[in-house]
């Protein structure tokens, strides 16, 4: 048995473990699922422990997961709420941001570089977003349909 057969028990119960570990810490202090998660994926994954390498089937499974990512995500914004004024206002503002994040490029890497750095700077995680303003009961509030209509466009515009 290797490593990324490993992972597939592994990840499943880690996945498990993470809102456990949440629920417990949130008496001292609310800390979002998905920190657990990224913290416990470093620390299993290659970079620290290495219980976990990346296999081919691990791989499929990372790909599954990140579309399902994308797709609750998506199934969470109520776009009769961003329609209008909140989605042109965040629009203009992806767009000042990636024109600002271009030009910071074109100091580093001019040419095709400049791009790929201006869309980094200006691109969301809206997938991490949408599961931190949930648990923060923030989604219905101004301030969480106001981040959710800028990593909607910042996640659409890449």
């Amino acid at each position: 048995m290797d490593a990324s057969d490993v992972g597939l028990v592994l990840i499943p119960l880690l996945a498990v473990a993470a809102p456990l570990l949440a629920r417990g810490v949130r008496p001292l202090v609310r800390v979002p699922i998905v920190v657990f998660e990224l913290v416990l994926g470093i620390l299993v994954g290659p970079a620290v422990l290495g219980w976990v390498e990346p296999g081919p089937l691990l791989e499929k499974l990372s790909d599954f997961g990140l579309a399902v990512l994308f797709f609750v995500a998506g199934s969470e914004i109520d776009f009769r709420q961003v329609a209008g004024k909140p989605l042109a206002r965040a629009s203009l503002g992806w767009l000042l941001s990636v024109l600002l994040g271009i030009g910071l490029g074109f100091f580093f890497a001019p040419g095709e570089g400049m791009v790929v750095i201006g869309i980094a700077l200006s691109s969301t995680a809206l997938g991490t977003l949408m599961p931190i303003l949930r648990d923060a009961k923030e989604l219905d509030t101004p301030f969480g349909r106001a981040i959710s209509t800028i990593g909607a466009v910042g996640s659409s515009c890449r």
